[in-house]
């Protein structure tokens, strides 16, 4: 493939991308992209089959990217808070170079087929699975605190929607810092959590419903001496 041809394709790529993002997938019709980038008919199937196949393209292209990434971060000899910063880092600075394919990636693989969804999910297992094994691996160091919850599962909604949400009133390496910092003294061992509700209640109390009478505390007027319990039972 020449250069010219090379940068069309790319080009056509890069500018659906800003379209199924800031429209949809569904929304964009085909006529509608063609008209936007400039491009003939003609010419769009000369690199593509379909619209599916542009919206494959950009989201394996923006998984891929991290992928490789973060394959040399956790590949490295470090410890795994250095590491888990340095995924936090390459996940925000590849977010703010390709916001659009990001986005695109959230919210709009879920159109693409069985087997390209599937495939997809693959990859996305595939990268969350190094977040896992830095993790894990931190916390049989006694670096990070253990957790119940699998929030790995919410990282990549967290950091793309906190850069779309952001975007207009916050610098992106503010963003990009803070979501780091978020993370990394989260899942620190050295830090201290308040107990959750739960463990606050007195028993039987729990959220939603209040004391049972029956498991009321008393006040201390309330609590009878043994002495005066026996008395109390001899009287009608």
């Amino acid at each position: 493939m020449d250069n010219e041809s090379e940068d069309r394709r790319t080009r056509i790529l890069r500018l659906s991308a800003d379209l199924f993002a800031a429209r949809g997938y569904h929304a964009t019709g085909l006529t509608d992209l063609l008209e936007e980038i400039g491009v003939a008919r003609g010419g769009f199937y000369h690199h593509f089959k379909s619209k599916e196949e542009v919206l494959l393209e950009i989201v394996v292209g923006t998984i891929d990217r991290i992928l490789l990434s973060s394959a040399a971060i956790v590949g490295q000899d470090l410890d795994a808070a250095t590491r888990l910063r340095m995924l936090c880092d390459d996940l925000s600075q590849a977010i703010i170079d390709n916001q659009a394919g990001f986005v695109v990636f959230l919210r709009e693989y879920s159109a693409l087929g069985k087997d390209a969804k599937e495939h997809v999910l693959g990859l996305r297992r595939s990268y969350l699975e190094r977040w896992e094994g830095v993790l894990k691996e931190g916390q049989r160091a006694g670096i990070f605190a253990g957790r119940e919850t699998p929030y790995t599962q919410g990282i990549l909604g967290m950091w793309i929607y906190s850069f779309v949400w952001h975007r207009d009133a916050v610098e992106p390496q503010t963003i990009a810092a803070d979501l780091a910092d978020f993370v990394v003294r989260g899942t620190s061992a050295a830090a201290h959590y308040p107990p959750t509700t739960t463990e606050r209640a007195p028993r039987g109390l729990r959220p939603g419903r209040g004391v049972s009478p029956a498991r009321q505390p008393k006040r201390n007027s309330e609590v009878a001496s043994p002495a005066s319990a026996t008395a109390s039972e001899g009287e009608p």
